[in-house]
């Protein structure tokens, strides 16, 4: 169930920010390299129609590219987030800033990547994102081919927004779960293959993951683990073996790590 949040002074992008920082999100065309099999689905279109439904650009991100043609109509991923600041309480601390939940959307112009919507929360207590997997909300991805347009991400986004009270749900119910010590190195130990998913990858020591950063993030609940866990595995800083493990830059990378560890979480909820 949402609550109403507190802070209303979230910055959101405009159309003309985003065509200074991430071009490529509201251009017009595909790069005009394209068959005729490539359909192209506008992201500006999602843009205005977010807009729309009260929803705005709270995020956008891209990688760094070499070439103005790359620029122009690569791959983008944008957050978008209700304009009404709808939130749910964060069980660690009610009287912190809450949980937003927000809904993402991935694509590109130039047929580098699917269209792609995922859901996702914003926890405002460490602006640390949250992405959301299969196993809560949903998740969706398409070739730019004759079978999809935009009017079919339209209705796709609808359903996706409707569905976001769902997490509200999990959330507490995650809050009510206790892990023990040993319940609680096992799923870290699990959550470090998520990341480090080879034979031969260095694990660390479950307790690096499971090191606590702020008085909030002290309790054994499964809700409070999985956060814990997810900052440090995207964070790192901590050693793994005689190497300090990096942050996780690369957006596709992070998305993966955040899904995955998501259903692991939703595993261990039963």
């Amino acid at each position: 169930m949402y609550m109403n949040a507190i802070n209303n002074t979230l910055p959101f992008l405009s159309r003309e920010s985003l065509a200074q920082t991430i071009p490529s999100a509201v251009a017009e065309s595909h790069d005009g390299r394209r068959s005729n099999r490539y359909k192209f689905v506008p992201t500006v279109e999602i843009i205005d129609s977010m807009a729309v439904n009260g929803w705005g650009v709270a995020k956008a991100r891209g990688p760094k590219s070499r070439t103005e043609l790359s620029r122009g109509f690569g791959f983008h991923q944008l957050e978008f987030q209700d304009r009404a600041q709808r939130a749910f309480v964060d069980p660690r601390n009610p009287h912190a800033q809450p949980i937003f939940p927000r809904i993402h959307i991935l694509n590109s112009h130039n047929g580098t990547s699917k269209f792609e919507i995922l859901a996702g929360l914003y926890a405002m207590v460490c602006s640390n994102g949250l992405m959301v997997s299969a196993g809560s909300v949903g998740e969706f991805s398409v070739r730019h081919n004759a079978s999809f347009n935009a009017e079919e991400a339209h209705r796709i986004i609808g359903e996706f927004r409707a569905r976001m009270g769902g997490i509200g749900e999990t959330i507490e119910k995650w809050s009510g779960i206790k892990l023990d010590a040993g319940q609680a190195s096992e799923f870290a130990t699990q959550a470090a293959r998520i990341r480090w998913n080879k034979a031969d990858d260095i694990v660390p020591d479950p307790s690096t993951l499971l090191a606590v950063r702020r008085t909030e993030d002290a309790g054994s609940d499964l809700w409070t683990r999985f956060n814990v866990v997810q900052e440090n595995l995207i964070g790192g800083g901590f050693k793994r073996s005689r190497r300090v493990a990096r942050p996780v830059s690369q957006i596709r990378e992070s998305n993966r790590i955040n899904s995955e560890l998501w259903d692991l979480a939703l595993a261990y909820a039963g």
